[in-house]
């Protein structure tokens, strides 16, 4: 401890002891303490510094920073930073309640930023809450309870009778952590800490700071252990006469006994208190219009901005957490008036509450980031400009220096970033580079800046791809989801009554509710149609009418004649383009149609700036899916309202199946290598005449003027006379030509060593790239037991080979790529050297190879199209179609096996029957499909159908065994899975991967055999379990219930036996009796609730209930599926998106678009057949969330598959969803799964 002078003691206890000290490097005054852990073996040691270095990643305000941890001749100590004040403990009580309100809002932002990185505290009591002397609330020894649990002492405290309140910690071999008397039931009765516990804790701190006492403080001193725990609070207003209603139920709500009844995490109690401390003042209310149109709102119109409270905390809490957020969705999600009329002005007005006062530097790039940014900041900071743009350009690290210059203590700035997709389609790429640099060097300066960001979901891969600031984005990103119902309530509603306006009707709220569409990018198009039905209101009566609606033709209307003014703005060239890219968004039937950036640019030429003034002018909404930028038609009101479109499409009806016909011929044409004898006649082209070169993509009109050229050629050739050329102009033009031959190919020789050169060290990088996948993936598959924090630890390690892996493989691309492009350059010197196009093949065929070792795609199809044109003899190609072969053998022997593959459909996976349907045994049969995804379904008498997904890669020969169980074997309702190799994990961009879906990269993995539940677990069979319940205690606590968002459910059992399930609350519940159906309005018919999932359960329901079916003979060997079965039976072997493919439509499985946002809650559990995975099984995507067991960490509870309630990419299969094990909620509930029968093989 070099570094370190110990002054003196400062205190001591069970903990250990507390030494003031100086840090001699930094001239500093730090906290020193030694932690009492009784002779730590290595084992305990290392533990302590793999715990305690998670503890020390959290970095926040209101959480004590701990500088470092090691140990000292044996003994583990910890050196933190020192805090001036007094512990809450040795505060006079009771104090004020407003003034405990304020510290209850700190200690959960402590507690929030703590859990989000996976560490409990596991001891909150008042001697563990610093208040500073600057009025900053500071928890302090996280996690160390535990970290002593760890190294047992017979020295431990046993809690043996409350007649004196324990007080000081617990800790000893039982694992018992913390301080009885602020600890939660559960916990004392020997369960492990949770989120949960920490929560009653923090509510147990509060009711005594109000009170004066702790809750159980008020028992009988003769009062049994079990009656000391489960003692019920004194209310609080018995203390309080005065205190605020909500503030009184925020603190019982924390001290309930069920766990699962608890707040569901320290973000929803933050959200909880903020919002009795958030009393929106009424402020100046701008004059004019309260609705912004297609603007976004600003600082100004704050008080006039509804419906996102939740979302603006949440980011405020981020960034008291860190220095950076990227607010990231859909365009016209509503991004920037969130951060310009919600964040910004709360963080101006001390939010962040670090005792700060924050300056805003605003800037959106345009066509000059570097110039905006510059003057941004010289008009925020009273700085001059020049010198500014200067240091941006040339030194980006001395204008964050710049920046900090005369930042006092107790000032601060925030940079927001407006529109940072402009970086990308308005900026040169040099700037936006300068800019990228700026902000990523001021995320690594001091405290005091900080940094928001908004971008284009369908821009954020390339976001994060900037230099300094993309390896931040990450840890800084936030999902902006489109308003929930409640939220475009406000929206609508609360503007109008602050000036004084109301409605006419419920019945004209609800009909704006129900079109808002604001999940797809309607929310602009709604605040249009708002701001015109303002201008229609009744001005006598304040009120605006259902005619008013009517009078503008609902939403619809609005935006039809919006629709026209944008197009009216577009330059004449860019209308006919525009008209082109609508009819590929719009189909015949009247439905909207999505499509990639890739496909329109195949139909549209220059289509480009059109997309981008679309997207603007908010008829167009861009988003991004599975690594590609898609677009779709911003509102369905504009194909059916907007007069323009639907002439355009009834114009286009003819002409459509023409222009097919053109399309299909054209690829063919170029499948074919251009062949000559593909090119139509002049009869067929005759029937295509009346269309116009704008009616066909360029593939197409490119492929008409070769036919028409084809046709003109042969009436040259039938009308002319062969000419004979003289002899001698012959030979004079051949000594011309051998004398430039020579010269060319010596220009040939030349770019043929350079390619080789490059090829050369192209191939040494493959090789690395391939060396580090292979580790990268090692460390990814090590299925080791392990803490969250060994579990972090081991996932960073991966996720830095993974990608030094990457920048491996992209350096091998780049100088493939240049390689190329040397080998093309000489082949247009015509020598026709055949070694040139022999090595351009084998450049492409790598480079195609090292797409495929990466899962790209993308730059596989474009890369084929280029092979095909230097491999005229298919060589190549054929080495990467190589057919594979199989071999199978069954038991039973002679089982009937048929081999389908899958083959690209409409974005779904589609089963073709190759032709092999035989019995086994199957001997090296060759698999004349080639390499892909195929699907093996095996069949015989009294056994179990056996379906194997399988991919076959380009030669190679798969050698199978597959044992058929008996059929009553397997459990009613489940199937059995075979061992066996599938891909996991997703690929995505970095940014999303690990940033929303906490997914891995994509690599094989293998399980083995096990059985599986084809549908979700249904209300009817959790009744059948709890009916089993002797104890009337355990069947309540296995009751699924939720009283809060999205959705209350509530099941009971009547005085005749009879159950009845309730979903929702007040004007929106519904209910239904055993028997009866449940019908949910806003859908088309009834439905037996009997068979919807149960939902609102919580992990350790799931386990009493798996334990159930194993103990009582049901299902053999029950049990929560692990992730990685639960991935492989969802998606099977080929890395799909879905179940079903690469898209997910509503009609598909039940999300929030199923019933447009409108008729929440589950369907039945075999409903979506259409979507059903490779093993048959059904909802994985959709309906309700599952629980599975995570084989990353010991400590994770997981959820998958998706909601009801959320969206399509919420449903995406590789994503992972991290929850509290007590986690009860209406989305989520299970799916079994189950040991398999013992195969007998020979």
């Amino acid at each position: 401890m070099e570094e370190y002078r110990l002054l003196h003691l400062i205190g001591q206890g069970g903990m250990g002891q507390i030494y003031l000290a100086e840090d001699t490097l930094l001239e500093r005054h730090v906290a020193v303490k030694f932690v009492a852990m009784v002779r730590p073996d290595a084992r305990a040691r290392q533990r302590f510094q793999v715990e305690a270095r998670a503890i020390a990643r959290l970095s926040h305000p209101n959480v004590v920073a701990i500088h470092r941890v090691g140990d000292l001749d044996g003994r583990p100590y910890l050196v933190t930073e020192f805090v001036r004040g007094q512990s809450l403990e040795a505060l006079p009580k009771p104090l004020p309640w407003k003034q405990v309100l304020h510290i209850g809002s700190s200690l959960a932002r402590g507690l929030a930023a703590a859990h989000r990185g996976g560490v409990l505290h596991r001891d909150i009591k008042p001697a563990n809450v610093m208040l500073t002397d600057e009025g900053q609330v500071k928890l302090l020894d996280f996690g160390l309870a535990k970290l002593l649990a760890e190294a047992p002492s017979s020295d431990g405290e046993r809690l043996e009778s409350p007649a004196q309140p324990p007080v000081s910690p617990l800790s000893g071999a039982g694992g018992l952590v913390g301080t009885p008397l602020y600890m939660a039931p559960e916990t004392l009765q020997g369960a492990a800490a949770t989120r949960a516990s920490d929560l009653y804790a923090v509510g147990a701190v509060l009711y005594e700071l109000c009170s004066g006492v702790a809750p159980r403080q008020t028992a009988s001193p003769s009062a049994s252990l079990e009656e000391w725990t489960e003692l019920e609070p004194v209310p609080l207003r018995q203390w309080v006469k005065e205190v605020e209603p909500r503030f009184e139920a925020i603190i019982a709500r924390c001290l309930l006994r069920e766990p699962g009844h608890r707040y569901a995490s320290a973000e929803e109690l933050l959200g909880a208190l903020d919002a009795v401390l958030d009393e929106r003042a009424p402020g100046d209310i701008p004059e004019g219009n309260p609705y912004r149109g297609l603007q976004a709102f600003d600082a100004n119109h704050r008080t006039l901005f509804f419906g996102r409270d939740a979302e603006r905390m949440e980011i405020v809490e981020r960034l008291r957490s860190g220095p950076l957020v990227v607010v990231t969705g859909h365009s016209g999600v509503g991004k920037s008036s969130l951060c310009r009329a919600g964040v910004l002005p709360s963080l101006v007005e001390g939010a962040l509450e670090d005792g700060r006062t924050y300056r805003a530097i605003r800037f959106v790039p345009g066509r000059a980031p570097v110039a905006a940014l510059a003057a941004a900041t010289a008009e925020a900071l009273g700085k001059e400009e020049g010198p500014l743009t200067e240091q941006l350009w040339n030194d980006p690290q001395g204008f964050c220096r710049e920046l900090r210059v005369g930042l006092e203590r107790n000032t601060g700035v925030i940079v927001f970033l407006d529109q940072a997709e402009e970086f990308f389609t308005q900026a040169p790429p040099e700037e936006a580079l300068a800019c990228g640099e700026a902000l990523g060097w001021m995320l690594q300066a001091a405290t005091g800046l900080r940094v928001l960001v908004t971008v284009r979901g369908d821009f954020l891969s390339q976001f994060a791809g900037l230099p300094v600031l993309g390896d931040e984005v990450p840890r800084g990103l936030y999902l902006l989801r489109g308003l929930s119902p409640a939220g475009a309530r406000a929206a609508i509603v609360e503007p109008a009554r602050r000036k004084g306006v109301t409605f006419e009707s419920e019945a004209v709220v609800e009909a704006l509710v129900s079109s808002s569409d604001t999940s797809r990018g309607g929310l602009p198009l709604l605040q249009f149609a708002m701001a015109e039905l303002w201008e229609a209101r009744d001005q006598t009566l304040q009120r605006i009418p259902a005619s008013a609606l009517a009078t503008i033709g609902g939403v619809g209307g609005a935006l039809a004649r919006h629709a026209d003014r944008v197009m009216a703005s577009l330059p004449p060239a860019q209308i006919v383009s525009a008209r082109r890219v609508f009819l590929r968004l719009a189909m015949p039937e009247g439905t909207r149609a999505r499509r990639t950036r890739a496909e329109l640019e195949a139909t549209v030429p220059q289509v480009g700036p059109v997309l981008e003034g679309l997207v603007r002018g908010r008829l167009l909404v861009a988003r991004e899916e599975r690594g590609e930028t898609v677009y779709e038609v911003a509102h369905e009101a504009l194909l059916h309202g907007w007069a323009t479109l639907r002439d355009w499409l009834e114009a286009d009806a003819g002409k459509r199946p023409l222009r097919e016909r053109v399309e299909a011929a054209a690829s063919e044409w170029v499948r074919l290598g251009h062949a000559p004898e593909t090119l139509w006649s002049e009869r067929q082209l005759a029937e295509v005449r009346h269309l116009e070169p704008a009616d066909t993509s360029p593939l197409g009109t490119h492929f008409l003027a070769a036919a028409r050229a084809s046709v003109r050629r042969g009436r040259i050739r039938r009308g002319s006379l062969t000419a004979a050329v003289p002899l001698t102009l012959l030979l004079v033009l051949g000594a011309l030509r051998l004398r430039d031959g020579w010269e060319l190919q010596r220009k040939v020789e030349e770019r043929l060593d350079a390619a080789k050169v490059e090829v050369e060290q192209g191939r040494r990088a493959r090789d690395e790239a391939a060396r580090l996948r292979t580790e990268a993936f090692a460390r990814f598959k090590v299925r080791t037991v392990a803490t969250s924090a060994e579990a972090t630890e081991r996932r960073e390690e991966a996720e830095r080979l993974w990608t030094q892996a990457q920048e491996a493989a992209d350096r091998t691309e780049a100088v493939l790529s240049k390689a190329a492009q040397i080998l093309e350059g000489a082949l247009t010197f015509g020598t026709g050297d055949g070694r040139v196009q022999e090595l351009l093949g084998d450049v492409l065929l790598e480079r195609i190879q090292l797409a495929d070792a990466f899962h790209q795609p993308a730059p596989h199809r474009e890369l084929m199209e280029r092979l095909r044109s230097y491999d005229p003899d298919g060589v190549r190609e054929a080495r990467l179609k190589r057919p594979p072969s199989l071999s199978l053998t069954t038991v039973p022997p002679d089982a009937m096996v048929e081999l389908e593959r899958y083959e690209d459909e409409a974005g779904r996976k589609k089963p073709v029957p190759t032709g092999v349907l035989r019995r086994a045994p199957l001997t090296s049969v060759e698999i004349t499909d080639g390499p892909g995804s195929y699907l093996l379904t095996v069949r015989a008498p009294d056994r179990a159908v056996v379906r194997y997904p399988l991919l076959l890669v380009s030669g190679e020969s798969v050698s199978l065994a597959l044992w058929l169980p008996p059929q009553r074997e397997v459990p009613e309702g489940f199937v059995y899975v075979p061992p066996g190799p599938f891909l996991f994990g997703s690929t995505a961009p970095d940014v999303l991967r690990r940033g929303l879906l906490r997914s891995t990269p994509l690599h094989e993995e293998w399980t083995g055999a096990f059985m599986i539940q084809r549908t979700e677990v249904s209300f009817g069979e959790w009744i059948r379990f709890l009916d089993s319940r002797t104890s009337q205690a355990e069947r309540d606590r296995r009751l699924p219930r939720s009283g809060g968002a999205p959705m209350a459910i509530q099941l009971q059992r009547g005085a005749d036996g009879a159950w009845t399930l309730t979903l929702g609350s007040g004007a929106n519940q519904v209910s239904a009796k055993e028997g009866t159906p449940l019908r949910i309005p806003g859908r088309p018919r009834a439905q037996d609730w009997w068979r919807f999932p149960v939902m609102s359960i919580d992990q350790h329901d799931v386990d009493a209930y798996t334990a159930w079916l194993a103990e009582t003979g049901q299902v053999p060997g029950a049990r929560r599926c692990s992730e990685l079965e639960w991935e492989r039976a969802a998606r099977g072997a080929d890395g799909r998106s879905y179940p079903h493919g690469e898209l997910l439509s509503p009609e598909e499985a039940t999300i929030d678009e199923t019933y447009q946002r409108k008729a929440f809650g589950p369907d039945e559990v075999d409903a979506h057949a259409s979507s059903a995975s490779p093993f048959g099984i059904l909802n994985t995507a959709g309906n309700a969330y599952e629980w599975v067991r995570s084989t990353s960490s010991e400590d994770e509870a997981l959820i998958r598959g998706g909601a009801w309630y959320y969206d399509a990419w919420i449903a995406f299969a590789p994503n992972r969803t991290v929850v509290e094990p007590q986690t009860r909620d209406p989305t989520v509930g299970l799916r079994v799964c189950a040991d398999a029968p013992r195969a007998l093989l020979p």
